[in-house]
């Protein structure tokens, strides 16, 4: 079912080119405006009948693109693979890309898109691609412009699909392969054909570029570009991010590639982490992150040694943000897994949560998923929220709770949850968690003024939402007389 979001988006009407430069014209001819102004009018105009006008080129030359650099661009690339010229390709898919590269602002960079679109450039790119195949300088030009030219805009995706350029991509996989920059160049035009387009993500698996990508990593495992490459058409497989399609192939796409093996994979390229830098390391969490997409997968990812290695490059880098948050998060999905639980805990994970909480107060995104990492692993393990207790994970809780409602990280009442605010969620679920099944640990909670800071957000909270006052009402009622027989109060 679409989202109540997307039906709004898809209500959005449309004109098309030549309405919109008709418009235009009348302003001009009945209404005697000058050029400027008339234009400036039709935009206003259809903007406040709610038209989406982002398909169309808002300019007073409108659909009449001959003299536009960008589509200039794009004919000459044209021009160059019907002539088998490939310096001249090389040459003109940089001014194409140059073209996206020098619009400032959205509004702008929209607008070299719609020129694009209807100039066809992605298609004429696709056709220099296997031109240039005995050139691997000009070859790479083309394929680095691709990838600016695919995040344009999505009628630029569905262009380069419908052009077979997916097939390109895959040729130049298969042919250049030992070219590790042939190579990050064409993963990283893959990646950009599936970033938020679901027919991407469909294309790219059913050519066998997911697959590619792990041999890519496999093949040039000391190339960070390649490695770094690799991980983004991983991430776009398995990220459900396309908010025009109903459902995803994100989920499937991911017990696909664990099925290739996938998860081993990434957990290998992981253990050569001292080698990597940072930005690397970061995509190779995330990646494993979105890859361990359900229980068997997160117990693979285990057994790989991916829990002690993770924990090993968090307890290492544990005051760098960048490096904690992903690392954070994919333990987090590890530890989703009951048969994951204990061997964090056997770990020392509890411990070196402990040490993060207490090191990373300055920094809410690595708080968000720190929490989140508590909530999963106490949540029905009881074992864990005694040993969470003992070793101050849940006093380092406390202390990042009652931090933020000193703070007034509260919700903004603009209808999105702020950073503060999904922090403090985190930390209410995991202070819950721990308490549920443990009446050592609710009594221990007690003690040290758990229901008390609990009711003071809640009174905090209820001034921007309602709803967040709510959700920590529930919290409290944790803090009722336990009853063995009913050990779950909420919900």
């Amino acid at each position: 079912m679409f989202s109540a979001q997307q039906l709004k988006k898809f209500a959005a009407k449309r004109v098309t080119q030549e309405t919109f430069d008709a418009a235009v014209r009348e302003n001009i001819d009945d209404f005697d405006m000058e050029p400027e102004e008339a234009l400036k009018s039709a935009v206003e105009e259809f903007t406040a009948q709610g038209v989406d006008l982002s398909n169309i080129i808002k300019t007073l030359a409108g659909g009449d693109i001959s003299n536009h650099p960008a589509a200039q661009a794009a004919q000459r690339a044209e021009g160059a693979a019907r002539g088998a010229d490939p310096q001249g390709a090389a040459a003109a898919a940089d001014d194409v890309a140059a073209a996206l590269v020098a619009a400032e602002g959205k509004e702008a960079t929209v607008e070299v898109a719609a020129v694009l679109h209807k100039a066809s450039a992605a298609p004429a790119l696709v056709r220099c691609v296997p031109l240039c195949a005995a050139a691997p300088a000009q070859e790479l030009r083309i394929l680095s412009a691709v990838a600016v030219l695919l995040g344009g805009s999505r009628e630029l995706q569905n262009d380069f699909l419908q052009a077979h350029g997916v097939a390109a991509l895959q040729q130049v996989l298969t042919e250049q392969g030992t070219d590790a920059s042939l190579t990050a160049a064409a993963l990283q035009a893959a990646a950009a054909a599936a970033a938020k387009n679901e027919e991407g993500k469909a294309a790219l698996m059913a050519a066998g570029i997911g697959s590619s990508s792990l041999e890519a990593m496999q093949r040039h495992a000391d190339q960070a570009e390649v490695l770094q490459a690799a991980c983004d058409v991983l991430c776009a497989l398995t990220n459900p991010d396309d908010d025009t399609q109903p459902a995803s192939r994100a989920f499937p796409n991911a017990r696909a590639l664990a099925k290739e093996g996938a998860a081993k994979q990434l957990v290998a390229a992981l253990r050569g982490h001292d080698a990597h830098p940072q930005p690397v390391v970061t995509a190779l969490s995330t990646t494993l992150k979105q890859v361990a997409a359900n229980d068997e997968i997160c117990q693979e990812v285990a057994a790989a040694g991916g829990m002690q290695l993770a924990l090993h490059i968090l307890e290492a880098g544990i005051t760098n943000a960048s490096i904690a948050r992903p690392l954070c998060a994919l333990l987090r999905q590890l530890v989703s897994s009951d048969g994951n639980k204990e061997l964090f805990v056997e770990c020392g994970g509890l411990e070196v949560l402990a040490t993060l909480l207490g090191s990373q107060g300055n920094s809410p995104a690595v708080l968000e998923q720190a929490l989140g990492l508590l909530t999963n692993v106490t949540l029905r393990y009881p074992e864990a929220a005694a040993r969470a207790s003992a070793c101050g994970c849940l006093d380092a809780t406390l202390e990042v709770m009652q931090v933020l409602l000193a703070s007034k990280g509260t919700p903004s009442g603009n209808g999105k949850e702020n950073r503060a605010t999904a922090v403090q969620r985190q930390a209410c679920m995991a202070i819950r968690n721990a308490a549920v099944r443990s009446p050592e640990v609710r009594a221990a909670l007690l003690d040290k003024g758990a229901e008390a800071l609990l009711r003071q957000w809640s009174g905090a909270a209820a001034q921007d939402s309602m709803k967040e006052a709510t959700f920590n009402w529930r919290m409290l009622k944790n803090f009722q007389p336990f009853d063995a027989e009913k050990p779950e109060l909420l919900f």
